[in-house]
């Protein structure tokens, strides 16, 4: 029996690679193992380590190379782990984050205190960013972070530091997710559910987080992806039978049986995943804020994730389901006709830009009233609810789920022409 509250071994021992029964997973992570003490042999020059890597890894010839670590400008300090330290620069143009060996870490300082060289220590560092280059591009995918260079100098250039350069994002933190609306909440969650049925399906083999925590994502233009494989490991745990892949979710009180297939624990990494994730994730996200009427398909991925009930291909399905009712206007339970008794002036291009604007709950800008409706008549709804209300500006600018965005304003004139915005104005009650 394993708790899924510990860490397994990332790397499986010598005793579980002599065994007869090998299957891919083992071949895989075999061969990487043997990249990395590779790296070490070859002064971590990834032109002699790439061509051995278990991954079908593509090298663009667009990419940053060490030559071109000075044309990045701007660099900033942004956060340090136990390994690395994070910077963010521009590279013509564009935000990217430098990540590198801090040299004052825990990784480095540990690894010294025991007697080791510097440079032993750092090269051992900077193994764990080689693991990253390589593993980061071959798991290419739209919610995992894009690699756009590298520094990996060899043993006999005069170039110091391995360095990897990524897309920047933000990071995700528990007050950042409460704050969203819930749509951006809703689409947190979907896009968690692709990582981990990605995980699940990515040619590699089953991947386990080791460590599952939220600082391992960032979110890239509001959309989820994953940003840290450090502790990464790909294949089930072995096993000889049933009772060795029965999970236990200590912080649950629950445990799910598992199945041995293959010397395989069939599942195990899935069962973790997903429980992990409904925890650090969807569990708090999704409930809060959902539409009366969806709130029963909500309940139900908030279970699959609570009670590992549902595979991540079906909770996708769900999730995928929920989010097509949603961009439909499906929640609105429109049975009847509009009998609102509150009537709109409607002008056709025009706009209050920058004045009337007023704070508002799950306003999706930091400052104003900026909403996201299925059409004008969810905007009127919104409106009359709201007595600091006079009117609102329709866009034509939509959201990730297609949805349109609505500035609510507190006044009605003086008004403006715009070709990309008509403008509601609220006038006398209809006493028809």
């Amino acid at each position: 029996m394993i708790d899924s509250g510990g860490t397994r071994r990332e790397w499986m021992d010598s005793d579980s690679l002599s065994q007869t029964h090998f299957d891919k997973y083992s071949i895989f992570e075999s061969h990487l193992r043997k990249l990395m003490e590779k790296s070490t042999e070859d002064g971590l020059d990834v032109s002699k380590i790439q061509n051995t890597a278990p991954f079908d890894v593509s090298y663009s010839e667009n990419l940053i190379h060490c030559d071109d670590f000075v044309n990045i400008k701007n660099r900033t300090y942004l956060a340090s782990g136990w390994t690395k330290a994070v910077y963010k620069g521009v590279y013509k143009g564009k935000n990217v984050a430098i990540k590198t060996v801090d040299v004052k870490g825990q990784d480095v300082s540990t690894c010294m205190a025991k007697g080791h060289t510097f440079e032993f220590c750092y090269n051992k560092a900077a193994q764990k960013i080689v693991k990253e280059i390589i593993v980061l591009q071959a798991l290419a995918n739209d919610n995992v972070i894009q690699v756009l260079g590298f520094c990996v100098p060899g043993i006999h250039s005069s170039l110091q530091g391995v360095a990897m350069v990524t897309e920047l994002g933000d990071s995700v933190d528990l007050i950042r997710l409460l704050q969203m609306s819930w749509e951006d909440r809703l689409r947190i969650s979907l896009d968690l559910t692709r990582i981990l049925n990605f995980m699940t399906t990515n040619p590699y083999g089953s991947m386990a987080m080791n460590d599952f925590r939220r600082q391992q994502f960032i979110l890239v233009g509001g959309k989820l992806k994953l940003s840290d494989v450090d502790d990464v490991g790909f294949g089930d745990p072995s096993c000889n039978e049933d009772k060795d892949c029965d999970i236990v979710f200590s912080s649950a009180n629950f445990s799910r049986r598992g199945v041995c297939r293959k010397y395989r624990c069939h599942g195990y990494n899935e069962k973790r995943n997903i429980f992990n994730g409904g925890r650090h994730f969807t569990t708090f996200l999704l409930p809060h804020g959902a539409p009366e009427l969806l709130r029963p398909l909500v309940r139900t991925v908030v279970d699959a994730y609570s009670n590992v009930t549902m595979k991540p291909k079906q909770i996708l399905a769900v999730l995928e389901r929920i989010v097509l009712l949603y961009s439909e206007g499906k929640y609105l339970n429109r049975t009847t006709k509009d009998n609102s008794i509150i009537t709109y002036r409607i002008l056709r291009h025009h706009d209050l830009p920058g004045i009337h604007d007023y704070r508002c709950r799950m306003s999706l800008s930091g400052f104003g009233c900026t909403l996201s409706v299925f059409d004008p008549r969810e905007a009127q709804d919104i409106c009359d609810l709201d007595e600091e209300c006079q009117g609102f500006v329709m866009s034509k600018v939509k959201t990730w789920s297609g949805r349109i965005l609505v500035h609510l304003k507190s006044g009605n004139s003086p008004y403006s022409l715009n070709n990309n915005t008509d403008l509601y104005l609220k006038q006398s009650r209809n006493k028809g």
